[in-house]
């Protein structure tokens, strides 16, 4: 069996000692005989060792792995790279700082089949240490990642998990059909906004409640500073989105709501979790504050780019900037 089915990519940013544990597991896939996989990696530009980690790889590797540089375009544009770059059916994610087991990729393909969805997802479980993510929240569990297991194997609606970017599995077709990622999305949020789109036009979605990914977290990213950040950008993601599926109209209502709830309900309870110690509830609470300022600023330059065009913050929250110091979301 010689035919590509699945391509994995990568998209890496100068994470040469994860991305070394990653291709070791990857590279470790069990298929049975059943299908053929390969590796794609889409090199941001980065600066550290990364190519020759790729290259050492290469050459301890049964499976196919392939090295595409690109000069630090961004992350949307890395994913549209493998997106024009994959050679099999279908397309998984998998992000540079996770780990799997050996039978991830075949528990995705086998979801895909035989629930005859066309976009899968599967768990991913956070791996820090126990005294931090003890106390973490939901809302900064989301930011980092985590999408925990669901009971149904299936789901077709967002009362459920969407398949998350660094745990997903995509049919060529999916990409025929409604285009690739948002290369406009430059504080992030492409992989949210194509799932959207994907789901608006009705794509079937599966589960693969197996296909367990660990996000390794350094701990030193659990800190106000970068919660801020983080929850700057998805509130800019947010309102982006917004106005591209909901108009002009229904996006500064839903600003003026998230003001409120800033205002009213997430302040008072950031205040009373700081009084009373609740470190979890009180990042939980910084961070829907942070992401309600990014959605506010992001729809005031939406309605009027010249009058608001706020270039100066913008610039500071580019997702691709914040990589820059060594950091992704």
């Amino acid at each position: 069996m010689s035919d590509i089915v699945v391509t994995i990519a990568i998209p890496t940013y100068n994470r040469a000692v994860s991305l070394k544990r990653t291709l070791e597991c990857l590279s470790r896939q069990e298929t049975h005989s059943e299908f053929c996989y390969e590796i794609l990696i889409i090199d941001d530009g980065s600066t550290d060792n990364t190519h020759a980690v790729v290259k050492e790889a290469q050459q301890g590797s049964s499976v196919g792995i392939r090295y595409v540089w690109q000069e630090g375009l961004g992350y949307t544009r890395a994913l549209n790279r493998a997106v024009r770059e994959f050679r099999g059916q279908w397309l998984a994610f998998f992000d540079d700082d996770q780990l799997t087991h050996g039978l991830w990729l075949k528990h995705l393909l086998s979801a895909a089949r035989q629930q005859r969805a066309k976009m899968v997802g599967g768990p991913i479980v956070l791996e820090m240490p126990e005294d931090i993510l003890s106390i973490i929240g939901p809302v900064c569990r989301d930011i980092f990642g985590e999408s925990p297991d669901v009971r149904d194997p299936e789901y077709y609606s967002n009362r459920h998990p969407l398949p998350s970017g660094g745990n997903r599995l995509v049919h060529r077709g999916v990409f025929d059909k409604i285009g690739d990622f948002d290369e406009n999305m430059l504080t992030g949020g492409c992989d949210r906004d194509f799932l959207l789109r994907a789901l608006s036009v009705g794509i079937p979605m599966g589960w693969a409640r197996d296909a367990v990914a660990r996000h390794v977290i350094d701990p030193g990213r659990y800190t106000p500073e970068h919660i801020k950040w983080y929850s700057l950008q998805w509130g800019c993601a947010f309102a982006y989105t917004d106005w591209k599926l909901k108009g002009s109209f229904f996006t500064p209502v839903i600003c003026a709501a998230r003001i409120g709830q800033a205002l009213f309900i997430n302040l008072p309870l950031f205040i009373w979790a700081k009084t009373t110690g609740d470190l979890g509830d009180e990042m939980d609470r910084r961070a829907l504050l942070w992401r309600a300022v990014g959605y506010t600023r992001k729809t005031l330059q939406l309605m009027g780019p010249r009058i608001f065009s706020q270039k100066y913050f913008f610039e500071k929250v580019e997702f691709r900037r914040l990589r820059k110091i060594g950091q992704k979301a």
